[in-house]
């Protein structure tokens, strides 16, 4: 396996065991929990912008043709621009639950990472499929009474 896939795997994965090791520790830790979720973000935007780098995007962002690379470039600067807002909205965050929006935001990342960087399109597919379940998620936290993943249920209907 290249260094480019080894980069991808750490971009996507690296999330994720920040959200075992959160869901681990729960609400103990929870200085040594922002902190962690800091270190977790930035290596994973250096990784983005490492694959920014190594992949010479910049080069052929604006080529045509079979050249195009324009959706891995916008791909690897947004997962570094997603991970600089997550880890700034991390150090600020206040509240109660902070475990629950750690791990909401680093399944958003990685999220974000696996819809991006995937070469596969299963692996595309699970990863759309857990970016919407985040944002449900997300929306249900702050309030939101619809949704986008709910089911209809038959018992509901109107009998006119």
């Amino acid at each position: 396996m290249t260094i480019d896939m080894w980069l991808r795997i750490g971009a996507i994965g690296l999330p994720l065991i920040g959200v075992l090791i959160i869901w681990r520790w729960r609400d103990k830790f929870l200085h040594v929990q922002r902190w962690l979720v800091v270190l977790i973000f930035g290596i994973v935007g250096l990784v983005a912008l490492t694959l920014f780098l190594l992949n010479r995007h910049y080069a052929c962002i604006l080529l045509t043709g079979r050249q195009n690379c324009l959706f891995d470039g916008l791909a690897t600067l947004s997962l570094f621009l997603l991970n600089l807002v997550l880890a700034r909205a991390s150090v600020v965050l206040r509240g109660e639950n902070k475990g629950y929006d750690y791990i909401l935001m680093l399944l958003l990342s990685s999220a974000w990472a696996g819809m991006g960087l995937a070469e596969n399109l299963l692996v595309l597919l699970i990863f759309l499929y857990l970016f919407f379940f985040v944002l449900n998620r997300w929306f249900k936290r702050k309030g939101f009474r619809g949704g986008f993943l709910k089911l209809r249920d038959d018992y509901e209907d109107d009998q006119k």
